[in-house]
């Protein structure tokens, strides 16, 4: 007997009649706290931690904090073993050491075995494909040794021929496929990205799309497992419920199961188990002793409200909760921004402004600034980008009218990414605006830059403060 139950977000429990582990457990209702983002599980769910099963391991693919978050893995027992992935940072190896647990490096290729359940991990395609900052993230496939069952995810990686390979490799065909839904609408901090009005179609397509690679390479599954995107937002910042989530899951899985009557298709709930025996999917609980979802009515309101004329980009508070800056912590800012200047160098926003004739930036100066609100200042300080000189100067307060492209945040906030205090992350979801008068050429991805050049494997001893 294999058994998975969806505990919200990305999280499974993976049970047969002798053993059990975690792979991504969220146990707290709120997360993101260590970059200020303060997410609660969506749907909301109701824990019964008395009632809950006798854990053999957890498992973490990656270091996002959607994934690997310490409040939850605090509330576990230290005897119980953690296994991250093996790409994951020094910093998140150490916090764990730190907290008491015995960290395992979990290896691409090689399988762990918890009693009779096997856990093997993939990895990305990340000479081919873009993956974002996933650079850690460990696709997996689990089975119980027996043969009951299997179950294949992602997670956040962009599904390959390769990975379906490895996972036939391991089992001839598959029982139960997670698939996840990362599709956010980003509009509402731009004044050049459209909103996705149309994203639940569109994610339907692309489930379609995945289906049919998973059955030509290894053949049809008994249920796909549609998750993530599981969290909303609450107080001051309500109103992201709205504009933020785009796809309606189980519209989308209701779409698929009337074009494929013969499978299955779950928008998943927190406490839904999935029971599989004779290598097939025998029976869907809604619920289990240790956890269940919160009546509906209970829910947040998620997704347009219909009201388009809230279109417009909304004034927001500083992530750090500070609006004033030091006149002396400008010197350290300064000092961060020409780092950012060097690791531009060759990544997508410096391609981009090498590819492009000076008439097309129409009258702009062609590049791109960082507008920094202060309210100690009484006005924006502003910096544009010198690509020639691998630096920050000093810029035009007329940055929208005056530069091809630019984001505007608090100066707090960015000093504090910079200073590895904080990660990009805590600039989205409405913490800044950004503009581009030329996107229709222009990929002015400023977030995956700043990531790049912020990511616990680039600043793993920054990441530890952090994480302490």
């Amino acid at each position: 007997m294999l058994s998975t139950t969806f505990l919200g977000h990305q999280g499974w429990l993976f049970q047969s009649k002798s053993s059990c582990f975690l792979v991504d457990p969220l146990l707290c209702e709120e997360f993101g706290q260590a970059h200020a983002l303060e997410y609660r599980v969506y749907p909301p769910r109701v824990f019964s931690f008395e009632q809950f099963p006798k854990v053999d391991g957890v498992v973490l693919t990656h270091e996002h904090d959607d994934h690997f978050d310490i409040p939850s893995l605090a509330r576990l027992e230290r005897t119980i073993p953690i296994f991250l992935s093996s790409r994951s940072s020094t910093a998140a190896q150490q916090i764990l050491r730190e907290m008491g647990f015995t960290v395992h490096p979990l290896v691409p290729g090689k399988s762990v075995r918890f009693g009779d359940l096997e856990f093997t991990p993939f990895c990305g395609a990340h000479t081919s494909i873009s993956n974002g900052d996933e650079w850690d993230t460990l696709p997996f496939f689990v089975r119980d040794v027996g043969g009951s069952g299997n179950f294949f995810s992602m997670v956040d990686i962009t599904l390959t021929e390769q990975h379906l390979k490895w996972a036939r490799a391991k089992d001839s065909r598959p029982v139960v496929v997670g698939w996840t839904n990362n599709t956010l609408d980003w509009s509402h901090m731009s004044d050049f990205v459209d909103q996705r009005n149309g994203a639940t179609q569109e994610c339907f397509i692309k489930m379609g799309v995945d289906r049919k690679l998973v059955i030509g390479v290894w053949g049809t599954p008994a249920a796909t497992l549609m998750c993530a995107g599981g969290f909303t937002f609450y107080g001051g910042r309500t109103w992201l419920n709205h504009r933020v989530f785009c796809v309606d899951n189980a519209a989308v899985c209701q779409m698929m199961s009337k074009l494929y009557p013969k499978e299955q298709f779950h928008a998943t709930r927190p406490g839904q188990t999935f029971l599989m025996e004779g290598h097939r999917l025998k029976r869907v609980f809604d619920d289990t002793p240790f956890l269940t979802t919160a009546p509906p009515e209970t829910w947040p309101a998620r997704g347009s409200n219909g009201k388009h004329e809230a279109t417009d980009i909304l004034d927001y508070a500083p992530a750090t909760g500070r609006t004033e800056m030091e006149s002396a912590e400008y010197a350290v800012l300064e000092q961060g921004l020409q780092e950012f200047a060097g690791s531009l160098v060759s990544g997508t926003i410096f391609r981009g402004l090498h590819s492009f004739l000076d008439d097309q930036a129409k009258g702009r100066i062609p590049t791109f600034a960082v507008a920094l609100r202060d309210s100690r200042a009484g006005e924006r300080r502003v910096y544009e980008y010198v690509s020639s000189a691998c630096a920050f100067v000093r810029g035009t307060s007329n940055a929208e009218e005056t530069y091809l492209a630019g984001i505007e945040c608090w100066a707090t906030d960015l000093l504090a990414i910079l200073k590895g205090e904080l990660g990009p992350i805590a600039l989205s979801f409405g913490r800044a605006r950004l503009w581009n008068a030329l996107s229709e050429q222009f990929l002015f991805d400023f977030f995956g830059d700043l990531y790049r050049m912020s990511h616990p494997l680039r600043r793993p001893a920054e990441y530890l403060r952090t994480y302490q």
